[in-house]
Order: structure tokens, then sequence, then C-alpha cells
């Protein structure tokens, strides 16, 4: 027998099946491709090295023309130099004489090729191809008026095209894994929607009615085998409310019409044991229901972040291509992630008000114009203002469409598992920024930065395109009685959530754009790694956030202990930021990152409900909506600080030393949080210190 509440097995083996689908033709194309490629790239290659040695023989020859004899050639280093510089398969040129002595060489020391060429038969026409230690060799013949001079030798790197496939694999096996996760996103998303989602429903009609309510039945939904199945079970609960109404009339007429006092009395006392015992609307027929749930925000919001996390491992990369006069390089690189969090920071408020008033589907598909305008600014800017404008944009966008989100998954998620609810949010979050850190650097590494915000914006239209058609509407809206500035203050008047935001919120945040935002890319873009290898980089932050959170929401939710899951979160972030310390070199940034993708995973969650937790009185009087938004705007003066002052820190103590600053402001943080967190049972009531006003 099928059971309604075994949902979560049923997606897991759709998610499974899918894998099984769509892995193996996938990987079957791509393997064919790299075969065609490594057939292709290998003769290419040797014709673009004739064609440089061809162009270098013919300027060389001009010169011999002149009455210049070769070995008193002028400037042949500056001569070869830019070649290779634009040339990165390229590891050597030069140039020899008729019987293959070595004039010039730049690239690679004569002693490697001395040995080869004086063994070497030149006296064969046209150019020719040898292997010498790891390169190959293609000399090209130098003749004036038909006499044979010497040649040019163009060296290339005989492992480019192993390591070129090697590159490329990675980033096919990059592309699979993202387009893996992202069809898992969309089965989770449709199942949700089409099947567990309306049985879930249906199942809770049927429970309420074992204990007697017909009050409610859930929407019917789409016209599949589901929806007819509730169509169904809805027809069931309407006959039994007829029957219901049918059954009180008789008994308002016998009790009218009878002339018997007793029998009155009895039809009276059996028609209230009916209303006792069940419950039935009172509108003249079962209500109608549009239940929202925490996942029908989930597609949507994953695609928007999606397209802002497309650029996250490039931005001070794309940034530090620009300038500003009196302004250091690392602070205009800093400034674009700087301006992008306060815009965040400055619109949250507005956004959460914005949102108790007109719901969250109107306001998702309001924040998306100023996102999709600030993509598009991004990615036309010629100067770092146009740059600072459309971050700006694009911040005030994202602060409306994840407040809205936010507000639709907080009250989807009242009378389910707090941590677990919200937990919809930080993972439709955490894994588009999986997705996104990862493609992203493939696509700006091979089709630039500029096309990378072409295709958030798309991506951005998509999200507005299923919010439009598949969030729910139907919302309660209520206006509340603060906002703004005075209910600013009414939270920092609670003690706990103002330890809470100080020394746990803001360090989180100051340490995510401070060290994965700004300075782990330019550090390891420093040590030489590619756009692609440092977005695959910082997927170990991301992708141990992913793993951690949703079992660290059950643990939360199951255990309570959400304030101490958050101090060690913090304790662990700022511990590992200190690593760098030890030594230079990849490694460390690497296990930094981990340790602050440990330090999220545990905190992520835990944050968002216990929010709740410290301002139960603040949440009935400001709003669930209104008190997040507050968060949000406070914990971004941490996402604000975190580049400019490593920014400042960079001149001074370089980039290890700046991650390891950044790690000794978040552990002292944490350890000042975890020792508050000790006193947060004690004193009235947990929602704040003062009375709990009727």
């Amino acid at each position: 027998m099928i059971r309604l509440d075994s949902a979560r097995s049923v997606i897991l083996r759709l998610m499974v099946l899918a894998a099984l689908v769509l892995l193996p033709p996938m990987a079957i194309i791509f393997a064919g491709a790299l075969g065609d490629f490594q057939q292709g790239m290998e003769p290419e290659l040797d014709r673009k090295a004739a064609t440089i040695g061809r162009d270098l023989a013919g300027d060389i020859a001009h010169a011999a023309t002149l009455g210049i004899p070769l070995d008193r050639l002028v400037g042949m280093d500056e001569f070869f130099a830019p070649v290779l510089e634009s040339n990165p398969e390229l590891r050597y040129l030069a140039l020899t004489n008729a019987d293959g002595r070595i004039l010039f060489v730049a690239g690679v020391q004569a002693t490697v090729l001395a040995p080869h060429y004086e063994t070497a038969d030149f006296e064969q026409a046209g150019q020719r191809k040898a292997i010498i230690d790891a390169y190959l060799d293609i000399a090209v013949p130098l003749e004036v008026k038909g006499e044979r001079l010497g040649h040019v030798h163009v060296g290339m790197d005989g492992g480019y095209v192993p390591a070129r496939l090697h590159e490329i694999l990675i980033d096919v096996v990059t592309v699979l894994a993202v387009a893996m996760i992202i069809a898992l996103e969309v089965l989770l998303y449709v199942v949700a929607l089409n099947a567990a989602g309306p049985l879930k429903q249906i199942s809770r009609t049927f429970e309420a009615a074992r204990r007697g309510d017909f009050i409610r039945i859930p929407a019917p939904g789409a016209r599949d085998e589901v929806g007819r199945f509730i169509r169904t079970a809805n027809d069931a609960v309407c006959r039994v409310d007829e029957l219901y109404r049918r059954l009180i009339a008789y008994a308002e007429e016998v009790k009218s019409a009878h002339f018997d006092k007793g029998v009155v009395e009895r039809v009276a006392a059996i028609e209230d044991r009916i209303r006792y015992l069940f419950r039935f609307s009172e509108s003249g027929s079962p209500e109608v229901v549009h239940h929202r749930r925490a996942l029908d925000v989930r597609l949507p919001l994953f695609l928007f972040v999606l397209s802002e996390e497309l650029s996250r491992s490039f931005m001070p990369l794309y940034g530090g291509t620009f300038s500003l006069p009196g302004v250091s390089p690392e602070m205009v690189a800093a400034l674009p992630i700087a301006v992008f969090m306060a815009a965040i920071a400055l619109a949250s408020p507005f956004a959460g008000t914005l949102t108790e008033r007109m719901g969250s589907r109107r306001v998702f598909l309001l924040g998306l114009m100023p996102a999709v305008l600030g993509y598009l600014l991004t990615g036309l800017a010629q100067a770092e203002a146009g740059l600072l404008v459309g971050r700006v944009a694009t911040g005030i966008g994202y602060a409306i469409v994840t407040m809205a989100c936010q507000s639709y998954v907080s009250k989807a998620a009242i009378g389910e598992q707090k941590a677990q609810g919200l937990g919809v949010y930080v993972g439709a979050v955490l894994t588009a920024s999986v997705c996104g850190n990862a493609f992203g650097g493939i696509l700006a590494e091979h089709a630039g930065y500029r096309a990378a915000f072409f295709a958030s914006a798309v991506l951005a239209v998509a999200a507005g395109v299923l919010a439009a058609r598949l969030v729910d509407p139907a919302e309660t809206v209520k206006a509340r009685r603060e906002a703004g500035v005075g209910a600013l203050f009414r939270l920092l008047r609670n003690w706990r959530f103002a330890v809470f935001v100080v020394f746990a919120a803001m360090p989180a945040k100051l340490a995510l754009t401070g060290v994965v935002f700004f300075l782990a890319p330019l550090y390891l873009h420093q040590l030489g790694w590619e756009v692609a290898d440092i977005a695959r980089i910082l997927l170990l932050y991301a992708g141990s956030v992913v793993l951690l959170s949703p079992a660290v929401a059950r643990l939360a939710d199951a255990s309570g202990w959400r304030a101490g899951l958050v101090a060690l979160g913090g304790l662990i972030g700022g511990g590992g930021l200190l690593l760098p310390l030890l030594g230079g070199g990849t490694a460390p940034v690497l296990l930094a990152l981990l340790c602050l993708g440990v330090s999220h995973g545990l905190s992520a969650s835990p944050q968002l409900a216990l929010v709740s937790d410290l301002c139960w009185t603040e949440v009935q009087e400001i709003g669930r909506t209104g008190v997040l938004a507050q968060v949000r705007l406070l914990e971004r003066v941490g996402s604000i600080a975190g580049p400019i002052l490593a920014a400042l820190l960079v001149p001074v103590t370089g980039y290890a030393g700046a991650i390891a600053a950044l790690g000794a402001i978040a552990m002292a943080m944490a350890v000042v949080f975890a020792v508050a967190a000790v006193a947060y049972g004690t004193g009235p009531t947990i929602g704040s210190d003062a009375e709990v006003r009727p």
C-alpha cells in the first residue's frame, strides 16, 4: 500500500531515475566531442605554429635583404616577447643559421635545444617537425632569393593538448554536475507541486474528517491523476456536508412542527450532539483552501539567486579591470561588492514593509525590474561609475525579491518545524550558490565576464515567469503598527537580539563577503589560478554549507540547541580563517574556505529560526517579515564592512594576513556570543526582557 506520507522516498527514487536517464547519454555525447576535439586540435596547432614561423621568417628575411647579417640583428628578444606572451601554447622561439647554430632564442635555455640542432639534418627542403624533450619543434626555413640562411623554430608545449583536454574534461564534469543539480531542483519542485504537496493536503483533509472536521477542502489543482483523486475526495466531503445540512434542516423542521415537547427535546439533544461531534463551514459549503507550502517558491528563488551567483567568483576580478583616480586597485575591486551589499541593506526594510502590504508574489515580480536592469548595466559598463550604478540596481532588486521569498517561506513554515521550513530558503540559496559558482566561472572563462551578466538577466526573467505562474498569490496581508526606524529601535532594546546581531550575524557576513567574495578570488588569481578553477575552489565553501544545512536544521528542531549551533559555527569559522598564517600557497586557503563553509552550515538555518525565538514579542507587534527585514539590514553592516576592511588590510598585511585578520575578528565575536548565549534562558521571557503586554 502506498502511504500518503511517503513522498520523500518517492522523490529520492525519481532523482535516482533522473540521474540514470540523464547522465549516460550526456557522458557519451561529451566523450565523443572530446575525441573529435583531440583529433582536430593537434593539426590546428601545427598549422598555427607554422603560420607564426612564416610570419617571423618573413620579417627577418626582409632585414636580411637590406644587408644585415643574421647574427648582427638587434632587439630579437623584444621581437619574440609579444609573440610568446599572446600565444600561451608556445614555449620558445629561436633563430638558427644554416648550420643549426643558435643565434637567438627566447623562452628556453639555448643548452636545451643546441644538442638537437647541432645533430639535426637541416638540408631537407620545407618545414620540419621534431620532438625535443617536452617540446614540439616546428622549423620553418628562412630563405632570401632562393638561398637558405637558416631556420625560425617555433616550440610548442608537448603537454599543451593533454592539459587542455584535462581542463575541458573538468569543465564538462562541472557542467554535468550543475545540469544534474538543476534537473533535481526542477524535479523536486514539480513533484512537490503536482504530487507530494497535493497528497499531503488531502491527507490532512482526511485526518481532519476523521476528527469530525469538514470545514475545509484543498484546491483540486491540475487536471491530472492527483487532481482527479483530490476532486473525488472533495466530492465525498461535500456530500457529507450536504447530508449534514439536510439532516439539520429536517431536525429544525421537526422541532418547529412537532407538537410533542419530549420529541422536540430529544431532537434538539441529537442536534446538539451532532454539532458537538462534527464541525462544518458556516458559509453553506466547505471552504476551498489554497494551501501555501515553503517549496512553492523554491524554484523561482533558486533561479533568481543563481542569476546573482554566476558572477560571484569573478566579481572582484571584473571590478579590478576598472580604475578610479586616487583609489587603490584593491579598493576599486571591493567597491562593487560593498555598494551591492549597501543597496541590499538600505532596501531590505522597505522590501519587508512592501511585502507585508502587497504580498510576496507581486513584490517578487516588482523586484525583478531593478535586478534585470542592474545586470544589463553591469554587463554594459565602460567605467567604474556605470558598474557601481548597475550593482546598486541589482542590490535593490535582490533585496526585494529575497525578502518576498523569505516572507513567503516564513509564513508557510508556521505550524511546521521552523528551522526545517526556513531551511527551504537556505537550501535554495546555497544550492544556487554551488551551481552559480561552478557554471559562472566556466562561462566567464570561455565567453567573458560581460556574457555572464547577460545570462544572469535571462535567468532572472525565467524566475519571474515561474513566480508569476506558480507562486500562490492568495495571502493575508496585515498592516503592522511599527516599521522602519521605530521597528529597529524596538528590536535593539531586546538585549538578546542585539547580542545575536552584533556578535553572530554581522561577523558571519563579514567573513563571507570579506573572504569568500573578495579576498579568496583575488588571492587565488595571484597564485596563478584561472577563473574557472577559482570558481571550483569556492565550491568548497558552498558545498560544505549545502551538505550540512539540512541535517543541522533537523538537529536544531529536535534539540532546540539553536544558539549553541550558531556559537559553535562562529568559533569554527574564525579559527579556520587563521590557517593562512601557517604558510602561503593554496592549501591554507582551501582549508580556510572549508572551515568557513562548515561554520555557516552549522549556523545558517538555526540563525533564521533563532530570530523568532529571541523576538517572540516583537514578531507579534512588528510582524515576522518586518523583524527579518531588520535582521537583514543589520547583518548587511558586516557585509559592507567585509570587502572594505579587507581592501584596507591587503596593502599592509597581504592577502593571507588580511584573511587571518578577519578570522581573528570573527573568532573574538564568536567567543562573546557563546558566553552571552548561556544567559539567553534567563529573565522574564525569551522574547523580551520587558513584560509582555496583553
